[in-house]
């Protein structure tokens, strides 16, 4: 069997009438180099900046039977032999049902990081027989269906992991920018929000044994998580985190969602404490002006430099800051 980018990773894809119903639709983010679609809804986003949604709990996912094979072979050919029992003890958290401007419950679930990996790195390739060449596989499967039309969450065959992420504003109005290193899986040596990842296991069961009762409380958790390690925040930072809205992004249309984690510290306290974020940014003339002249800038030095999670940051504060 052979394994090949596809050239054919649907060039117009469209939303299912589910998606368009809830006012989703494709936009686009022009980073100098290439143009990146995303699918969001300024409806569903300013419902879950208002609206807490409770969770349902489903069972673990698995690999649909039929598309596990496929998928392991594509992970193999990625990173080479992968050890399965060295993921066994991470899950990441994913969510199995449709957001809506109406929604009132979500429904989540665990799996492992393996599958996670597996599915993702599927996406972009297609697996060809060697003895007819003809095509077995399309790892856009997961996400898309035969005509091009994305799958809701509710019916897509991905996990849906809940992407995390915040863009940490200090006391004296400074955003915090992070960098992902340049040997990461995804965003290479991209400039990044504040914090950024997969929520896992551990932001919805919790060491005392409590678990998160709303999404918001996991994307939260989550993202305060990443920040703290990320930037390396003294442990005695008090922070206040609010989710500002949710958008699928082109990595396996995961959703993404995005908050603004206001710190109850100034840009001095947390250098003398160590803090280590990329770079310290000047909002002190308006948060949503600063950090989208900051990406443009970047992007005109060296294009393709700064992370679609950090425009969608940006965006979100605008809307918010109106």
């Amino acid at each position: 069997m052979t394994v090949e980018l596809s050239t054919t990773i649907q060039e117009n894809p469209s939303l299912s009438q589910t998606s368009l119903n809830a006012g989703y639709e494709f936009r686009e983010y022009d980073d100098g180099e290439s143009t990146l679609a995303y699918i969001t809804s300024d409806s569903v986003n300013r419902h879950l900046r208002i609206h807490d949604l409770a969770l349902v709990e489903t069972d673990q996912y698995q690999i649909p039977e039929r598309f596990a094979r496929y998928s392991q072979i594509m992970l193999e050919h990625q990173l080479g032999e992968v050890d399965k029992e060295a993921y066994e003890n991470h899950r990441v958290m994913g969510i199995f049902s449709d957001i809506t401007k109406d929604s009132e419950t979500v429904t989540v679930g665990q799996a492992e990081y393996y599958d996670m990996l597996a599915t993702f790195y599927s996406f972009p390739y297609v697996y060809r027989s060697d003895e007819t060449n003809l095509i077995e596989f399309k790892g856009s499967s997961f996400i898309y269906n035969d005509f091009g039309v994305v799958y809701p969450m509710s019916t897509n065959f991905g996990i849906n992991p809940i992407g995390a992420n915040t863009i940490a504003v200090t006391r004296d109005d400074q955003l915090l920018i992070q960098k992902q290193a340049d040997d990461a899986r995804t965003n290479p040596g991209r400039l990044m929000p504040s914090g950024s990842g997969v929520a896992s296991w551990h932001d919805y069961a919790y060491d005392d044994g409590t678990r998160a009762t709303t999404l918001q409380q996991i994307v939260v958790h989550g993202a305060e998580y990443k920040l703290v390690h990320e930037c390396e925040l003294p442990s005695d930072c008090k922070m206040t985190t609010k989710v500002m809205g949710m958008a699928r992004v082109p990595t396996g249309l995961k959703p993404d969602f995005y908050c603004i984690s206001t710190l109850g510290m100034t840009s001095d306290e947390l250098k003398a404490a160590g803090a280590k974020p990329y770079e310290f940014l000047d909002g002190s003339n308006g948060l949503s002006d600063a950090l989208l002249a900051y990406i443009a800038s970047a992007n005109e030095k060296k294009p393709s430099s700064v992370a679609l999670q950090l425009y969608l940051e940006a965006l979100l504060l605008a809307e918010i800051c109106r």
